[in-house]
Formats: C-alpha cells, sequence, structure tokens
C-alpha cells in the first residue's frame, strides 16, 4: 500500500512538473531558433531562410501567392482545370493587367494612382510569373518570406523600384531588424500590407480587419485561424465572388466551423436560426461596406476633385499625388448590396463567373442572399480585335456570347497617371503583349461593360448585425422585388410580425 501510494505521488509529482513545463512553454514568447545565427551571420534574403526552410522555399513557388494562377472548377466561362488568377486575368478597379502595369509607379514609388501589381507578389520579379511554368532558382530565391514573417517591416522599402542585374522590380526589406522580428505564424498585419490596402476604408470593400472594424480581430483571432494553411497553400473558402484562384478550393472558411448550423440561443435564436437556410451569415453581420460603384477609364480626370485627395484614392490611406491622371469613378459608403448566390464546392456549376457576374437567382438549388458591392465599368476596348484572339482566349471562339466581344485593353498605369493620354498608355501597356504574338490595332473604345460585377464580402463583421426592421419594412435593405419574390411575398417580408 506504502510502495502503491509513493508511486501514486510520484506520478503526481511528474505530471505536475509536465503540467508547469507546458504551461511555461506556452506563456513563453516564442523566438525563432535561427535568431542567433541571422544576428550573427546577417540575413541575405530567402537564401538564409533556405539554409533550414528549402521545403518552404519550394512550397511558397507552387502557391496562388507566387504563380497567382491556380487550375479552376465551377467558373462559368472559364474550361475546367485551366490555369487562372490574377496572373491572366483583367483587374476591374485596376483597369489593367499584371503584365501591363507589374512595376507601374510614380517616380519609383508606388500611389494609389499608379497601383503596379507586382508590389504585392511573394517574390521580387521584373516581370510576372508565366502561368504553369516552373520559376528558376534564381527567381525562387527572389521570395520574400520576411514581408508574411517578420512582425516588423519596413513596407517603404517594398514599395520603392529597385535596379539590378536582374531588371527593375519592387524592393523587399532585408534589413536585420526585419530579421530578426520573424514570427512562427504570420500576423494579421502582415496579412494586411498586402490584402484590403493596409488597414483602409478602402475603394475595393470597406471592410478591412481591425479590432475596430471586426468582431473577430477584436477578439484577438488571426487570419489564418480561418484561412487554415497546408504546406504554405492557404485556404481562400468557397464564398468568393471575384478571386477565381483557389490553393486548397476544397478547404471550407465558413462561420459554421466555429458557430455551428444554429448559432443563435434562445427563443429568438430559434426564429434568426430559421434564417440561416436562405442567408448567409455575413448578410445580417457584414453592415457596411465602401468602395468604387462606377468606374470610367475613357475620361481621365485629374486628381484634384476633393483637394488633396480624389474620389479614388480619399479612402485610401496610402498616399495619393495631387495633379496626376485617375479614372472618373464614383464612390460610395453605406450598405453593401444583396445577391442569391451559391458557394463554390463539388461540382455547382452556379457558384461563380469569370467576370464576378450574378450567377443564382431565387430558385437555385443552394442559393442564400449574400452581400457584395456592385461595380459598374466603362473599360477600354479594341475596336476591331476581338477576345478570343488574345493569348490563352482562344476557348471564348466558340462560345456564342464572347466570339464577338471586343478585346479588352490593358493600359498602364504610370502614363495614364502622369498624362491623361488614354492611347500612350494602352501603347505601353499593350507592349509586353506584342512578345506573346498580339499586336492591337492602335484604335480604342470606351465601352460599359455588360452587366454588374459583384465583390465579396466577408470581413467587417459585426457582433451585433441588422435587426428585423432594417430588413422588413417598406424601406428595409433588401429590394425582396428584385430578389425574385412574388408581391404577395414582398408584401409579407415588408412586416415584422
Amino acid at each position: 500500500m506504502k510502495i502503491r501510494t509513493l508511486s501514486l505521488g510520484i506520478l503526481f509529482l511528474l505530471s505536475g512538473y509536465a503540467r508547469a513545463q507546458q504551461n511555461n512553454m506556452l506563456f513563453k514568447k516564442w523566438v525563432h531558433p535561427g535568431y542567433d545565427a541571422i544576428k550573427e551571420g546577417g540575413y541575405q534574403g530567402a537564401q538564409t531562410c533556405a539554409m533550414c526552410h528549402q521545403d518552404a522555399l519550394d512550397e511558397i513557388t507552387h502557391s496562388v501567392h507566387w504563380n497567382l494562377t491556380s487550375p479552376v472548377k465551377n467558373v462559368q466561362g472559364l474550361p475546367d482545370s485551366s490555369q487562372w488568377g490574377m496572373d491572366n486575368r483583367e483587374c476591374a478597379l485596376a483597369g489593367s493587367t499584371c503584365f501591363a502595369n507589374w512595376t507601374a509607379s510614380t517616380e519609383g514609388k508606388f500611389t494609389v494612382q499608379s497601383a503596379g501589381c507586382g508590389l504585392c507578389h511573394i517574390g521580387s520579379l521584373p516581370a510576372p510569373p508565366m502561368p504553369g511554368k516552373a520559376p528558376t532558382e534564381a527567381e525562387a530565391n527572389t521570395v520574400d518570406c520576411l514581408v508574411c514573417h517578420a512582425k516588423d517591416y519596413n513596407w517603404q522599402m517594398r514599395a520603392t523600384l529597385v535596379k539590378d542585374q536582374t531588371g527593375v522590380h519592387w524592393g523587399e526589406d532585408t534589413t536585420l531588424a526585419a530579421a530578426l522580428s520573424i514570427t512562427k505564424t504570420p500576423t494579421n498585419e502582415a496579412c494586411l500590407r498586402c490584402h484590403e490596402h493596409a488597414f483602409s476604408d478602402d475603394y475595393k470593400r470597406g471592410t478591412p480587419f481591425t479590432p475596430s472594424n471586426d468582431v473577430h480581430a477584436a477578439a484577438g483571432l488571426s487570419c489564418v485561424t480561418c484561412h487554415v494553411t497546408e504546406h504554405h497553400k492557404i485556404a481562400k473558402g468557397q464564398d468568393e465572388s471575384d478571386m477565381v484562384a483557389n490553393d486548397l478550393p476544397d478547404v471550407p472558411v465558413t462561420c459554421s466551423k466555429c458557430h455551428g448550423d444554429n448559432p443563435h440561443p434562445g427563443k429568438i435564436g430559434r426564429i434568426l436560426n430559421e434564417h440561416t437556410s436562405k442567408i448567409a451569415c455575413q448578410t445580417c453581420h457584414i453592415t457596411q461596406v465602401s468602395g468604387i460603384v462606377s468606374e470610367n477609364w475613357g475620361k481621365p480626370v485629374k486628381d484634384d476633385i476633393n483637394g488633396q485627395y480624389s474620389e479614388l484614392s480619399k479612402y485610401d490611406k496610402i498616399p495619393s499625388i495631387h495633379g496626376l491622371y485617375v479614372p472618373t469613378d464614383v464612390i460610395v459608403k453605406g450598405r453593401p448590396s444583396y445577391i442569391w448566390r451559391v458557394a463554390n464546392k463539388d461540382d455547382e456549376k452556379n457558384a461563380q463567373s469569370w467576370m464576378a457576374f450574378e450567377t443564382s437567382n431565387i430558385n437555385t438549388p443552394g442559393a442564400k442572399i449574400y452581400p457584395v458591392r456592385g461595380l459598374a465599368q466603362i473599360m477600354l476596348f479594341d475596336k476591331k480585335l476581338k477576345m478570343w484572339q488574345a493569348p490563352g482566349m482562344a476557348f471564348l471562339k466558340d462560345n456564342p456570347q464572347m466570339a464577338n466581344f471586343p478585346l479588352l485593353l490593358a493600359p498602364n498605369r504610370e502614363v495614364y497617371n502622369k498624362t491623361g493620354d488614354v492611347k500612350s498608355a494602352i501603347d505601353a501597356g499593350m507592349k509586353p503583349y506584342e512578345a506573346m504574338g498580339l499586336k492591337w490595332s492602335g484604335e480604342w473604345m470606351a465601352m460599359q461593360v455588360p452587366g454588374t460585377s459583384y465583390i465579396s464580402v466577408n470581413h467587417g463583421v459585426k457582433k451585433v448585425g441588422l435587426s428585423c426592421s432594417d430588413c422588413h419594412s417598406t424601406n428595409g435593405v433588401m429590394d425582396f422585388k428584385t430578389l425574385g419574390y412574388t408581391p404577395q411575398q414582398v408584401k409579407a417580408l415588408e412586416k415584422t410580425e
């Protein structure tokens, strides 16, 4: 009996010691194991990281963050398994493409007006990666590990063009101070260096993931809490309408993963839970957005609509420069718009379109009402050439709706914002495409893109969402008639009883 008691006592002490050690580890600040080596030997970019993390470097160059594309599925207008993403898609808000706009700047610096696409690419390359082409060792060595993994990072070093033996490209912060602030998991601030325009109430979504704007950020959740990672591939989720590339298309990023299918307690909660079959959680809990609702690239205006800031840049904290040219646009801050959408999973063919058009309606199985930002665009097109003549777009020739659609042109934003000369901007922007066998006709037109594009909103979540009367009233936030309800249903839905 004494031996058994003694044994139990030893076990108790050992388990207590183990718990104490575990608690110490939990509360002890994580320090990068390579801290001392970097402090002594300095930091030489990705080559330094690759000494211990070659596998991570390989993983990054097989991710959307490097390639800017992925094989797509269930995207209307695009062949399944073809490679698509921002590398070969026109960005509606930028009014251009990566190849036309990679290093566009204002006197070597990034500004809202120039918006060079390469700034946020994970590698410092002089040109975008070619879809489907593996990087060389030299290209892989330009991966900027610290832009994601450094707590302290000087963004201005990144946002300044550098010229070296490889060409002209965006820079990176390789200082010892940045390298000694490595975090095991990227912080929210690191993700927001590129995503959502650095904490701004910006011209894209206006829903930054910050403690003052999102309940999850206020609760201390990190971006990767929901956007889980697998070998440096990051889950985007299936609720995006305007981003076709997806590293992990089968990994859900949903509210129900944490909150369940019946998130609301109590008697009122039962009524609210009945809504979740037809209404996405975001619809009630994202109450405000901001951004461009219309934009005309054929009518450049000087960036002096509001004195120092134009309509384009007044919501963005990235400095704009007075006197440069921007497209004519209208920015609205207020309630989202609402449309029927279905998540892009399994073999759902109504999930999303190539141009982020509306693809579902009230009768689409599995569709729910989602909040979005609507965007109407007047963009630049070739008067003679067709869209199917562009590199990689031959599949559109057999599409009855797209066979005669004019070629969408890509202006260079640097030339556009300096001169306001649309043709000169197109000449500069289309030059990289000449090497791919496409020379534009030299005649352009400004044309409204048929239909409205919809930009998804999934952040800016409030703990207290819309009230019953916000929706169920004659002047409610939702247009039930436009959403497809019958007159009798509309009458019933406009009552709160």
